[in-house]
């Protein structure tokens, strides 16, 4: 069966800090190799704990043997030696390993809707961004704390602390969060070209929605409107990804929207 999945990448977690992960979709049926019709997927799909379990476990141990061959690595004091590693590699083989699974979501649909926000936009929406404290130079952003039941909370930055975290996630031009494979990196619409496939599906049009209505003068007309500025010398007081920092004549903008 030829099966199909997306992946999406995320590089941030809710305070902005540097955690790569991917989110990734699999479809549950595919087109058969044989007929070419769609194939359902049984109900227990996709992978077997127990399994993935010992693929992971070899994936790391791996990796840990090629990092061995870096000459510029200082091991701890009970890994100095080639054979201390190498039993230590041996000792991990022979461990049962476990990696965290949980039943899959119920709710399709609101899984690709969380997606499709992050589609478009990096790390942080307007909406969190709570205040600027311009006498302290520093930023007010919300932020979830998963391990507090996911209550919301906030969380203080300085002007700099804040940009470089921000700046961290920005992606060089041209490069895509999100991949394609299998049937769906085809042309458009290709589910509906495979005989027997599913009628419904997750996609759904973008629900149009109002403009916030000002509460001063009641305008739908939104504006942007500058409300702090960082001076270049403040600018040139952090750095961003691989030591590069900023630079030159002029100033940088935080902004919000305003009706006029």
């Amino acid at each position: 069966m030829e099966g199909a999945f997306f992946g999406v990448l995320h590089t941030w977690g809710s305070q902005l800090n540097w955690h790569p992960h991917l989110h990734v979709l699999v479809s549950a049926g595919g087109r058969d190799l044989e007929t070419g019709r769609w194939k359902q997927a049984r109900a227990n799909y996709l992978f077997a704990v127990k399994v993935m379990s010992k693929i992971f476990r070899g994936i790391i141990l791996k990796k840990i043997e090629e990092v061995d061959e870096e000459k510029e690595i200082v091991w701890p004091a009970g890994l100095a030696s080639l054979e201390q590693r190498r039993d230590w590699r041996l000792e991990l083989a022979r461990a049962g390993w476990n990696i965290f699974s949980r039943p899959t979501l119920g709710n399709t649909r609101a899984v690709v809707r969380y997606l499709a926000r992050y589609t478009s936009r990096i790390a942080i929406s307007n909406h969190r961004i709570r205040g600027i404290d311009e006498e302290k130079n520093e930023v007010i952003f919300e932020w979830k704390n998963y391990r507090a039941d996911g209550r919301k909370e906030e969380k203080t930055l300085s002007i700099a602390a804040f940009l470089h975290r921000f700046c961290r996630h920005l992606v060089p031009k041209g490069f895509r969060r999100i991949r394609y494979y299998g049937w769906l990196a085809g042309e458009k619409d290709c589910l509906s070209k495979i005989p027997n496939a599913p009628k419904n599906c997750v996609g759904e049009k973008a629900v149009k929605r109002e403009s916030k209505v000002c509460e001063h003068c009641q305008g739908k007309e939104w504006t942007f409107h500058c409300f702090y500025t960082i001076r270049t010398a403040l600018m040139q007081s952090f750095s961003i990804s691989q030591g590069s920092r900023i630079a030159g004549e002029g100033s940088f903008s935080l902004g919000a929207t305003r009706a006029p």
